[in-house]
């Protein structure tokens, strides 16, 4: 039997298919899109995609694998959130008034959920929730293995106000990476580049494109920190949009290649004497509060930065 729900006033203002994805954990990410592309996700008795904002009685009908069944002998109850995940965060909490939350967010941890992902930050995030109820609410993203901060906001409203903050560009987000090849004499300045998702190879990347009109403007300010002896460089960047893989695609147009991206930059040898990983770090965010304030949370540089400028 189909499963049928009358939005609540938390739910209200969610994607339609991050609010699926909490509805139904135990069922995988590919699964849920197949119904959303069948046309058994209904809401007020409309077919949808999944990118929908859902409002407070809106009436929403899921498939009848979306009811948890019972565990068997073979298989386990989701019982909620992960302990394990949701101490690693309790600890990488930078920032917490009771509306506003902000983590210290690991290289390698998933934001969200998807295809073979069950373990992302999204995931652990009712653990949080305040004595009223309100549930945090993702407003922005990072890539899985870009770490540093990243705020969530507690309860739809406050959730909708951040979410703004960052699609009006009130929201001034400062990185740090590690590149190398990065040009003499090019010490600040604006990368100013239009982008575009393509299809290489069978995967999706971005590119640079001046000429198509699909291309979306995007702009990056960028200051050099320090030139290493071995060459390598450390670089603020501050992206003036928010475009996806900007920062990487920028990087590598301006003639350098961050460390650790294989994607667009620099693939890290087999001799790396230090950590493996992307070295891209969000390193501050200051962003509006909904009470109006200035909300200014850091994350300090991980320690494998340091260590690979000084190999």
């Amino acid at each position: 039997m189909a499963v049928e729900l009358t939005i609540t006033a938390d739910q209200a203002g969610q994607r339609l298919d991050r609010l699926v994805n909490s509805l139904a954990p135990h069922v995988g990410f590919g699964a849920q899109q197949k119904w959303f592309r069948t046309g058994q996700v209904r809401l007020n008795g409309k077919r949808v995609k999944g990118a929908e904002r859902v409002e407070q009685g809106d009436r929403l009908r899921l498939p009848p694998q979306a009811q948890k069944q019972e565990a068997s002998e073979n298989s386990m109850a989701v019982s909620g959130p992960d302990p394990a995940l949701v101490a690693q965060l309790q600890d990488c909490k930078i920032f917490d008034d009771g509306r506003v939350l902000a983590f210290d967010k690991p290289m390698g941890l998933a934001v969200q959920g998807g295809t073979k992902t069950t373990r992302h930050v999204d995931g652990a995030l009712p653990a949080f929730a305040n004595e009223a109820g309100e549930m945090p609410r993702l407003v922005h993203r990072l890539d899985r293995d870009t770490s540093g901060v990243l705020v969530v906001g507690r309860g739809r409203e406050t959730a909708a106000a951040l979410t703004q903050a960052f699609a009006s560009r009130d929201a001034r987000k400062t990185y740090l990476a590690l590149v190398n090849n990065w040009p003499e004499g090019e010490d600040a300045g604006v990368i100013t580049a239009p982008l575009i998702k393509v299809r290489q190879g069978g995967e999706e990347r971005v590119q640079v494109d001046f000429d198509h009109a699909a291309a979306q403007s995007a702009e990056t300010l960028f200051q050099v920190e320090r030139r290493a002896a071995n060459g390598l460089v450390l670089i603020r960047f501050e992206p003036r949009t928010g475009r996806t893989h900007q920062l990487r695609v920028h990087a590598s147009h301006h003639g350098g290649a961050i460390i650790g991206d294989g994607k667009y930059g620099a693939r890290l040898p087999q001799a790396w004497p230090g950590v493996r990983r992307l070295y891209l770090h969000a390193a501050a965010l200051e962003l509006p509060h909904p009470d109006g304030s200035l909300i200014r949370v850091s994350a300090p540089l991980p320690s494998a930065f340091e260590e690979a400028l000084n190999a």
